[in-house]
């Protein structure tokens, strides 16, 4: 059967978080670690699944691997509520730890794509109950920055939104190395602007055999952003 979230229980949401920072700051082992961490996204996502709202057999998934980025396994932006099918459906094919020194996703376990979707359901649910919070959706620069590397970009290329739609902005980027030598082999100029979902990328013929020039038209509009508390 498939249900949808009750109003958010802010009360319990922040003591599981709470109980989470406790267990960091006081060095407590790694599984009792993610024990806390994966009972506050439980909680904070209402107890089902984000994805198909089913309420059977949960985990909380770690939508960036934390086998692939260490940092990330505790930041509570990072995780999502899924029933025990959409779970296995995220760790289909390869699932081991990847081997860094091959280009991101040649193993074929990032899963990017999924990754993107994932952060842009999870952005969705945070707005529609209204639970949208620096601390419940934490994600750190180091993280972002190195998503945007990943995408070929500089680490102070500006993403709208809040941290988790920023995340979700950055993936579905294509690959900037990949843009710019699709654009040489064609003539055409290329700019380090992202180009946002909906947006698109003109190229103007100059005058008098002047350079051609690119201009970025954006219309996406940010779905969210942060606050504290």
């Amino acid at each position: 059967m498939i249900e949808t979230a009750a109003a958010p229980d802010l009360e319990a949401i922040a003591a599981k978080l709470a109980k989470l920072q406790a267990a960091l700051a006081s060095g407590l082992p790694r599984e009792r670690c993610l024990r806390r961490w994966s009972e506050f996204i439980r909680e904070r996502d209402g107890q089902r699944c984000v994805d198909c709202h089913s309420r059977q057999r949960l985990s909380a998934h770690h939508i960036c691997r934390k086998s692939f980025i260490d940092g990330a396994q505790f930041q509570t932006g990072n995780g999502i509520t899924l029933c025990s099918a959409c779970h296995r459906e995220m760790h289909r094919g390869f699932n081991a730890r990847p081997d860094l020194s091959l280009p991101v996703d040649a193993q074929g376990g990032e899963k990017l794509a999924s990754m993107e979707r994932l952060y842009s359901i999870l952005t969705d649910d945070a707005v529609e109950r209204g639970l949208m919070r620096d601390d419940f959706y934490f994600l750190t620069d180091e993280l972002l920055t190195s998503f945007k590397r990943m995408q070929g970009y500089d680490s102070t290329t500006y993403f709208p939104g809040s941290r988790i739609e920023q995340a979700y902005l950055i993936l579905a980027e294509g690959e900037a190395g990949a843009r710019r030598a699709l654009a040489a082999a064609n003539g055409i100029p290329m700019t380090d602007q992202p180009l946002l979902p909906g947006g698109l990328y003109l190229v103007v013929a100059g005058e008098g055999g002047e350079t051609q020039k690119g201009i970025v038209i954006q219309t996406y509009m940010p779905r969210s952003k942060s606050s504290s508390v």
